[in-house]
């Protein structure tokens, strides 16, 4: 019986961050190879498609249509799910309008299918406009190094986007003094160097007009009654002060107050 011989696998082009898709030969031909999802028994999984040597070429030298196909393979990834294949025929068509296409041509094929905006906004492409369909506009920002914290920035947005919350400079950066703006969930802190320096004196009179509220206030028992009277005493003296401030900002200063009341409650209870 005679050994089944996988095929030669060489390496042809690859990035620095090893999760982009690159470029390997096998035997004589060239496939785009990337990791993506995982199995049922959360090994990660891998696909390949073929490519040409035009199509590597221009992954080769142009970073921006490179990372923009990965966007667009992504859901391709995603679709196959834990244990089926590839769509490639799928694969294989985005290929040439992404590579080769004008820029226009790549727009519109992206804004009428589905592609990963995170994975561009984690390379510092602009939110906004790509949520306006702008792709290559929004691609002018896009560094070679990612930050993921621009996608929990990109999820934060996207929920309040949801919610019909849209946030002024002062509103986005009392979150940030609050360590609030990328989770609605968690105890706040005070986090003043996370905040644009031009802004933090505004935050602060935000903070010291709770703190005045709060004045002669001590939880005694650290009931829900004292919890929610502190609250609606810091949110109305907040709001009487800064009537267009967002209910998230305002809520976020008056769980700053409670949370931190309630940890001397704690330390004088000891």
């Amino acid at each position: 019986m005679t050994d089944i011989q996988e095929p030669q696998r060489d390496v042809v082009f690859s990035r620095k961050n090893g999760w982009m898709p690159q470029v390997v030969r096998k035997d004589d031909d060239l496939y785009i190879e990337l990791g993506a999802g995982a199995t049922a028994n959360h090994e990660p999984r891998t696909f390949s498609f073929p490519v040409s040597q035009n199509q590597l070429e221009v992954i080769k030298n142009d970073f921006n249509r490179h990372l923009l196909l990965w966007s667009a393979i992504l859901p391709l990834c995603d679709a196959a799910g834990t244990e089926g294949p590839l769509d490639e025929d799928a694969a294989k068509a985005l290929l040439d309008p992404i590579l080769l296409g004008s820029e226009h041509e790549v727009e519109v094929l992206l804004n009428s299918t589905t592609y990963n905006k995170v994975q561009l906004v984690t390379y510092h492409a602009n939110p906004t406009l790509l949520e306006k369909g702008e792709i290559f506009a929004a691609m002018q920002t896009v560094t070679q190094e990612p930050d993921s914290h621009l996608a929990a920035e990109y999820f934060a947005d996207l929920d309040r986007a949801r919610r019909e919350v849209v946030l002024s400079d002062l509103d986005a950066a009392i979150l940030k003094y609050t360590n609030q703006y990328l989770y609605r969930s968690g105890i706040p802190s005070r986090k003043p160097e996370a905040v644009d320096p031009e802004l933090l004196p505004s935050v602060l009179e935000v903070i010291a007009t709770a703190e005045r509220a709060c004045v002669g206030m001590e939880f005694t028992e650290r009931s829900k009654e004292e919890w929610q009277d502190m609250t609606d005493k810091v949110e109305k003296a907040i709001r009487a002060v800064y009537p267009t401030l967002v209910n998230d900002a305002v809520r976020t200063v008056s769980y700053l107050m409670c949370s931190e009341e309630s940890k001397r409650y704690k330390a004088r209870t000891k």
